[in-house]
């Protein structure tokens, strides 16, 4: 047997579902053996001893917006992915906001193309799904996309918002040929009403970002799409749903045989609306921050199994763009910048809650590989899969700092929040990454995946 060119040994490495001392041997960037007991002597050229860190797959961010500055795609890869990396990531799939908005197969190809001269770590694309592009779904699907991006509400984003009819096209379309249709979730006309309704009264602040942003909506928006989902046999995912009522929605429709998934992001998980209220524009986004007892209601659905995966929805902007909201709170720019702090945070939160690492490590690896067809090269320890891989320190709690991040634009809500959980390195398809908690790298091995998901099976009942 050749000489293999990485061997990692630890005393705690996940394999299956089971914290093990294990040897993990990588050669061609890809992971050749696993073997339990933590060989220091194996045949590599280099050994890393991990010594009781924890040895995960590298985590998996099903929802990232990297359209920032916008000038350079490539630039806005290397400081999106560097960020990932430095919070344990090596696989990102990102929306299709982007300048211009990736709403055609051309755009598709062209952004999987000059994304891949800065990706750091490898990353996936979703194609989109509006009413003028319905006919490039079947080109973005060639081109590696395994579901499309719905956006209900108006926006300003030259993204056209997606009408009963759009969804209705679109999965019929994956029932046929696979893939997901992506929603977000709240109601466009309730919503414009309640803007609206805002103004008009003098309010803009973010008191009134909460009033106008409903859970009512969430809720609406969830049912209408379920019952398309049910009409045409597609398969739906709903992106950063809120609210347990929705989860449960989702749950019942999947038990009647629908093919219905959803995800949480990590900030509804970790800060609620008191904390937007104190925190103002940082925390930001949309659906908004809900109360406290819908916060402890995801976490429940988290733990029941009922969300398949929990994302950062990374949102960079400038911290002038973001102040901006001060003035305005109702016309955003919303959304959380996050890619470095989700994963370590919420591994934090749910051992604080008596979770085990194991499960709570499961939704950021091998259930959302699983979801966006990344697996099995993705979200797993196990011969043949990539070597992916992230360390992690656990122990003395440090506060998080935005200082460490990568890039012109340093901020965060999570300033000074304490973790216990930090990421010691990151190794992305073999390479070296991040090492002792810093990049190492600024031009790593990253590379366009392209993704499929199977049409979902016909339901017998």
């Amino acid at each position: 047997m050749s000489r293999a060119a990485l061997a990692i040994v630890g005393e705690r490495v996940l394999v299956g579902d089971e914290l093990v001392p294990a040897t993990v041997l990588v050669d061609g960037g890809r992971i050749t053996a696993v073997r339990r007991g933590a060989d220091r002597e194996a045949d590599a050229e280099r050994v890393f001893d991990a010594g009781d860190d924890v040895v995960s797959p590298g985590f998996v961010d099903l929802h990232v917006h990297f359209d920032n500055p916008g000038d350079d795609l490539a630039a806005d890869y290397r400081i999106g992915t560097a960020n990932a990396a430095l919070g344990g990531c090596t696989f990102v799939i990102e929306h299709p906001f982007t300048t211009p908005p990736t709403t055609t197969a051309a755009r598709y190809a062209a952004k999987s193309e000059l994304g891949a001269h800065g990706a750091i770590i490898d990353f996936g694309l979703w194609g989109a799904l509006t009413g003028p592009g319905l006919g490039e779904l079947g080109g973005q699907r060639e081109l590696g996309a395994p579901g499309y991006k719905a956006f209900l509400p108006e926006n300003d984003m030259d993204y056209p918002s997606a009408s009963d009819d759009d969804l209705r096209q679109g999965l019929a379309e994956t029932a046929r040929h696979g893939g997901l249709v992506l929603v977000h979730a709240e109601d466009r006309e309730g919503l414009s009403a309640a803007i609206a309704a805002e103004r008009a009264a003098g309010r803009t602040d973010y008191a009134a970002v909460l009033a106008a942003r409903s859970p009512g909506l969430e809720l609406e928006a969830v049912r209408r799409v379920l019952a398309i989902a049910e009409e045409t046999g597609g398969a739906v995912h709903f992106v950063h749903l809120s609210l347990p009522e929705a989860v449960d929605l989702v749950t019942a429709a999947r038990e009647r045989g629908v093919t219905a998934s959803c995800e949480v992001t990590a900030h509804h998980l970790l800060l609620d609306a008191d904390d937007f209220l104190r925190l103002g524009w940082t925390a930001l986004c949309a659906p908004p921050l809900r109360a406290r007892p819908e916060v402890e209601g995801m976490w429940q659905r988290l733990r029941d199994g009922a969300i398949d995966a929990v994302v950062s929805d990374h949102c960079v902007y400038s911290v002038t763009d973001k102040a901006v909201a001060e003035h305005d709170a109702l016309g955003g720019p919303f959304g959380i910048q996050s890619a470095r702090e989700f994963a370590p945070l919420f591994l934090d939160e749910a051992l604080r809650r008596g979770w085990t690492l194991p499960d709570a490590l499961a939704l950021i690896t091998s259930r959302p590989a699983e979801r966006c067809g990344a697996a099995p090269a993705k979200g797993r320890i196990v011969p043949g899969a990539d070597a992916d891989l992230a360390v992690l320190q656990l122990g003395e709690a440090r506060a998080v700092q935005s200082a460490g991040q990568f890039g012109p634009d340093r901020w965060s809500p999570y300033e000074g929040r304490p973790s216990t959980v930090r990421v010691r390195a990151t190794i992305a398809r073999g390479e070296f990454v991040v090492l002792d908690g810093g990049l190492v790298t600024d031009h790593g091995p990253g590379a366009f995946v392209p993704l499929a998901v199977p049409a979902p099976a016909r339901s017998s009942a």
